[in-house]
């Protein structure tokens, strides 16, 4: 398996600080805090963030943080990459600090998305997490949870993360999630979750179609949902059970245009009984698509 055992966090500029804010603690049931440079940060468990929001004048990730577990480890990443030619930054000291690691390198993917390879998370374990709405999020070994990247060269994706960063394959999805647009989902693992990255090459301009976050009681979906219809947010895709890794969930569209996956009841993968599936159906039922209204 791959020296990276977990999605550690999320970076993301944001053109609305306080829809996200309402979003985040009202739906999402995550913690809000707010640094002295305008930034906001959320968290779902121990570690000191999860998810950074910066104030921008428009929408966009920024980075995906991949967690790997010691000095060793990443000194293994970087020399892998440097024997593929694959040019890395080491993160200076005012980097370290600002994403609350002890060192982490800096490098892209072919679609040109900023990874960031990092150990040594900043624990706030004097500070236990407390949802504003009492959810439990899964984390853990399993990391934060999942994003689906939108792919420009989907094969040179799937090379970069399987060949060189060592991401398994769990399974495919062919199917038509929005009717009329037949597509082919990659989705990868590098731990016990069925996947921390999913590749989709959708042709819009957007890179993330969503994030995922999970919980560990079913009757907080549906308080999530039911948050949501009374926030009026739109859904995405209704209630439904994913046919490849059983994730009952919702997805709503945040305040940045990509969606964000609530669940429960995903799976988790064992390396040495699971082998590699193709699906035709995204779900087992629901998940119906919704188009957004128009603005």
């Amino acid at each position: 398996m791959s020296e990276i055992k977990a999605l550690g966090y999320l970076g993301f500029s944001i053109a609305d600080k306080e829809a996200w804010r309402d979003y985040a603690e009202n739906i999402l049931g995550v913690s809000v805090d707010d640094h002295d440079n305008g930034d906001m940060s959320l968290r779902v468990d121990s570690y000191a963030w999860r998810i950074k929001l910066k104030h921008s004048d428009h929408n966009h990730l920024d980075y995906v943080g991949w967690e790997v577990s010691d000095k060793q480890d990443l000194e293994s990443l970087k020399s892998r990459l440097h024997e593929h030619s694959i040019a890395f930054e080491i993160g200076s000291d005012e980097l370290a600090k600002s994403r609350q690691v002890k060192e982490l390198i800096v490098f892209y993917d072919p679609d040109g998305t900023r990874c960031e390879a990092f150990y040594g998370p900043l624990q706030l374990t004097n500070q236990p997490f407390v949802s504003p709405k009492g959810f439990r999020f899964i984390t853990g070994e399993q990391g934060l949870g999942h994003i689906v990247l939108i792919t420009k060269d989907h094969a040179a994706q799937e090379a970069f993360y399987t060949q060189l960063l060592g991401f398994k394959v769990s399974d495919y999805i062919n199917t038509e999630i929005v009717p009329g647009k037949p597509l082919s989902i990659t989705f990868l693992r590098c731990n016990g979750r069925h996947h921390s990255l999913a590749l989709a090459p959708v042709p819009i301009p957007a890179k993330v179609a969503h994030i995922m976050l999970q919980v560990d009681d079913v009757d907080d979906v549906g308080r999530a949902m039911d948050a949501a219809e009374k926030a009026g947010t739109h859904f995405s895709f209704t209630l439904g059970r994913h046919s490849n890794d059983e994730m009952l969930s919702f997805y709503t569209l945040s305040p940045s245009g990509f969606d964000v996956e609530f669940g429960w009841g995903a799976i988790e993968v064992d390396d040495d009984s699971w082998h590699v599936k193709v699906h035709h159906t995204n779900s087992a039922w629901g998940h119906k698509f919704q188009r957004p209204p128009r603005k």
